[in-house]
């Protein structure tokens, strides 16, 4: 009985973890300047990948790119942004861009059961004209309610502000989610103060197992061994 037991437990893990890993959530871009936003830069795509490229009335070069379900697992969010300052149209003093991605329906499953916290990566690369960036903050959020672009949980944020490559340490952050959907969203601010300069920024979101959920894995997979070695005996 045990040993069934066991093997119901394994089943029904790998079922969940498939499942979190073939769900469709929406990817969505919005792209301020100076915080108005630009409606020509901002798209929608349910195939788990994302790409925007185009131009403001202050920046030759916005370009964007995120993946998420299904082409990684749930709830893991890759969000990379390259933008460079106009040389023509720039104007004087410092300009903003900001670029949010974010997706939606993402089994919370993976938040606070199986997967009960999420760890976050945040670089910027301040190397085109470097000292014409004043900053650039990158923020990762979560949000219970399953909103697009909302900012309820906050999982991680860092800002850099010295020119070259920075990168943030690993933040880890648990959640207790209800047992529905939820959203992630990943903000990125670039205040340039100079024409020419470029910047790359990247975030990821993953998931982190939690630990007794790998035990409690590992114990079904070892039951169905037993379960096989029974039936071959």
């Amino acid at each position: 009985m045990k040993t069934y037991l066991a093997a119901a437990v394994a089943i029904f893990g790998v079922a969940a973890v498939s499942t979190a890993a073939i769900a469709a959530p929406t990817l969505s871009f919005r792209v301020y300047q100076d915080n108005v936003l630009q409606g020509a830069l901002s798209a929608t795509s349910g195939t788990g990948s994302l790409v925007v490229n185009g131009a403001t009335s202050r920046f030759s070069v916005v370009t964007a790119f995120a993946v998420g379900i299904p082409v990684v697992d749930a709830p893991n969010l890759v969000a990379q942004s390259t933008t460079i300052s106009a040389l023509a149209g720039y104007g004087t003093g410092s300009h903003r861009l900001r670029v949010e991605v974010t997706q939606t329906d993402v089994p919370s499953l993976s938040a606070g059961g199986v997967f009960a916290s999420l760890a976050s990566t945040l670089t910027a690369n301040l190397l085109v004209n470097g000292l014409g960036v004043t900053s650039v903050s990158i923020n990762n959020y979560a949000d219970a309610l399953n909103r697009a672009f909302n900012r309820t949980t906050q999982l991680a944020g860092a800002t850099f502000t010295t020119p070259g490559s920075n990168a943030s340490p690993v933040i880890y952050e648990s959640l207790s989610l209800p047992n529905t959907l939820f959203s992630e969203t990943i903000v990125i601010n670039a205040i340039f103060s100079a024409a020419g300069a470029a910047v790359n920024a990247s975030s990821q979101i993953v998931a982190v197992p939690e630990p007794a959920s790998l035990a409690l894995f590992g114990a079904g997979l070892l039951g169905l061994g037993l379960l096989r070695r029974r039936r071959n005996v």
